[in-house]
């Protein structure tokens, strides 16, 4: 029995040291530059059994390999529940976007506010609208006299009256007052000069004032039209602004949570295999591992449970995230029982955008930039009103009127006699001016100076336009390098493990260098996890940066096929779906690229002569401004 034993220990080590040997023989070869050798090749293999377990797979021709051999085997995964919740929500990026667009509090919040500005729009231009006029009342004079003339006897003067009137008062465009009334009524006197009494009188009157200088012409009085419809296209600007931060916010914390959930799946993994690593190292605990190993492990194994405990942290703040992002009721009501699993494809092509194209694309539909071209213009009426406040006031008054006059309060005959006579007519200039007008220069001095300011903003935001273009245009090109990068580290790094796990399998113990080989192997591991980690992180940054490249170049809501309108050219705003815009297919506009300042002689805004300046330059307005004063 002792010789058995014996025997057995003899055959358990020889077949050791062969393992050894022919692990030696393989981290040599491994090493080397030379090319693989198959292990059929070498003499003698200890059995058929012992080749198939000894036999490494095959590498790979080349190291480097493209994204698209990347198998994702943790998305069928992630698509399903990973948190241990009774119920499961699961939802596509279109319906994120649908839903965000419908039910999101911060959209229709930018919305609502653009539709108060355009409301300003109506609320000024209604000032031009002609004002009904009615009056009506009864008075009584009972004052003493002082002279036998007034009432020619009585001691007191008695009258009574009652009145009734009605007309309409209106502002033209071009600042004429419009004043036209009709007056009825009746009067009694105690008065022996009183003929006829009692009396009932008739008078229609117009009156019509014209500024012929200073606050005339449809620029000045039109100016609060013009400034309210200015802000209203710099509100719609700002809407499209907080509508693109918005849905590039929501998309981030969707493509996040994507991406945490890759992560947990991944982690899972590592802590399986891990565990697989810690059965075998116990099992053999009789034969070759000693409690050095499986202290390794477990250390291991509790540092790994770890991370995992705070990527499903993460996930559940994402998940709240992304709720209060959409905003919909049906998500808000959930609680963390409810797993949000997003059906996500992160394999997106790269497109290949030109610098000049992107920065081209920018200046035309970012809305920053559009909106300062609105500050910029309404500077530009500012110029216009205090030039025409810089005139001396001239204005221009005519008054016209026809009467009648029955006895016996026949009012309404007295009406028809006001048509029979000519009118009496009356017509005045009135002309004012304050010496030296300084008020008024310092106007012209300060609207020129707050245009100047604006040309400045407007060339800030296009070199910061420009800057936020060509940074994530960069940024974009890398992340989609760094994808390539990951996948190549990432096949490298599954090669690494295999080969380390057969090197465990060959060798144990705790003594000599075969000891490390354990701790090469859990390294091996993470690593390996490490870099489909990154993949996953490196997929989801590639997406992103196109977002945010498209946020830069003002171009996301027609790529979303987002479309704010507004109906019947009311105030109300709707933010519709309709078919997304390639990014190809956004013709670049024809004008140059490049902000000259000097470009001053066109209008600056779309109703076009109502804000124009004489001269075409700089200078041609300064000395404009001189001849002025």
């Amino acid at each position: 029995m002792h010789s058995q034993v014996l025997r057995a220990e003899e055959t358990s080590f020889q077949q050791f040291l062969d393992n050894a040997a022919r692990n030696m023989a393989e981290a040599n070869r491994r090493d080397s530059l030379q090319p693989e050798t198959p292990l059929a090749t070498e003499s003698k293999p200890p059995s058929s059994s012992t080749t198939d377990t000894l036999a490494l797979p095959p590498e790979p021709t080349e190291v480097t390999t493209a994204v698209d051999t990347v198998a994702p085997w943790w998305e069928s995964i992630a698509f399903s529940g990973l948190l241990q919740t009774p119920e499961q929500v699961s939802f596509d990026l279109p319906t994120v976007l649908t839903d965000t667009l419908e039910t999101s509090p911060r959209i229709s919040s930018v919305s609502r506010r653009t539709s108060i500005a355009y409301e300003k729009i109506v609320q000024q231009n209604a000032v031009f609208d002609p004002t009904l006029l009615l009056e009506g009342g009864y008075g009584r004079v009972n004052d003493p006299v002082g002279s036998t003339l007034t009432t020619g006897g009585p001691d007191r003067l008695i009258q009574n009256s009652v009145i009734a009137s009605g007309g309409f008062r209106k502002l033209t465009r071009r600042g004429a007052v419009v004043d036209l009334t009709q007056e009825l009524g009746t009067l009694d006197s105690n008065s022996l000069f009183f003929e006829p009494n009692p009396q009932g009188n008739s008078r229609v009157s117009l009156s019509i004032t014209q500024p012929l200088l200073a606050t005339s012409g449809e620029v000045y009085n039109t100016r609060l039209v013009t400034q309210a419809s200015i802000e209203s296209r710099i509100a719609w600007q700002e809407m499209r602004s907080e509508i693109e931060s918005h849905l590039v916010d929501t998309f981030q914390a969707f493509w996040r949570l994507y991406e945490r959930r890759c992560h947990l799946v991944q982690q899972r993994s590592l802590i399986e295999r891990g565990e697989q690593i810690a059965r075998i190292v116990d099992g053999r605990a009789d034969l070759d591992s000693g409690p050095l190993q499986r202290i390794k492990v477990q250390r291991r194994l509790a540092n790994d449970r770890d991370r995992q405990i705070e990527i499903e942290a993460e996930l559940q703040r994402l998940q709240v995230r992304l709720r209060t992002l959409v905003g919909s009721p049906e998500l808000t009501a959930l609680n963390q029982s409810v797993e949000m699993i997003p059906l996500a494809n992160p394999a997106i092509p790269k497109d290949d955008i030109d610098l000049k194209d992107a920065i081209v694309r920018g200046l035309e539909y970012r809305p920053d930039i559009q909106a300062a071209t609105q500050e910029l213009a309404a500077a530009g009426l500012g110029i216009n009103v205090t030039r025409n406040e810089l005139k001396p006031q001239l204005d221009a008054v005519f008054d016209a009127y026809l009467s009648g006059l029955r006895g016996n309060n026949r009012f309404f005959q007295a009406f028809g006699d006001q048509f029979t006579e000519g009118p009496g007519l009356t017509a005045t200039l009135q002309y004012s001016l304050p010496y030296g007008r300084r008020a008024a220069r310092s106007r012209v001095r300060e609207a020129r100076y707050r245009y100047q300011q604006r040309s400045e903003e407007l060339r800030q935001s296009l070199l910061v336009a420009r800057r936020e273009i060509e940074t994530a245009l960069i940024q974009a090109n890398a992340n989609f390098q760094l994808r390539e990068s990951k996948a190549i580290t990432l096949q490298a790094a599954i090669r690494e493990e295999e080969i380390a796990m057969r090197r465990w399998e060959l060798l144990a113990g705790d003594g000599g260098p075969t000891a490390l080989v354990l701790e090469d192997l859990l390294e091996t591991q993470k690593r390996r996890t490490e870099s489909e980690q990154l993949f996953v992180t490196a997929q989801v940054s590639s997406i992103i940066s196109l977002i945010e490249l498209q946020k830069a170049m003002g171009t996301l809501l027609m790529t979303e096929g987002v479309e704010p309108c507004r109906p019947g050219n009311t105030s109300e705003i709707d933010i519709l779906q309709i078919e997304p815009v390639e990014i190809d297919q956004l013709h670049a506009p024809a004008q140059s690229n490049q902000w000259s300042p000097q470009v001053v002689g066109e209008s600056l805004i779309g109703e076009v002569g109502l804000i124009e300046f004489e001269d075409s330059s700089s200078g041609g307005a300064a000395s404009t401004l001189e001849r002025m004063e």
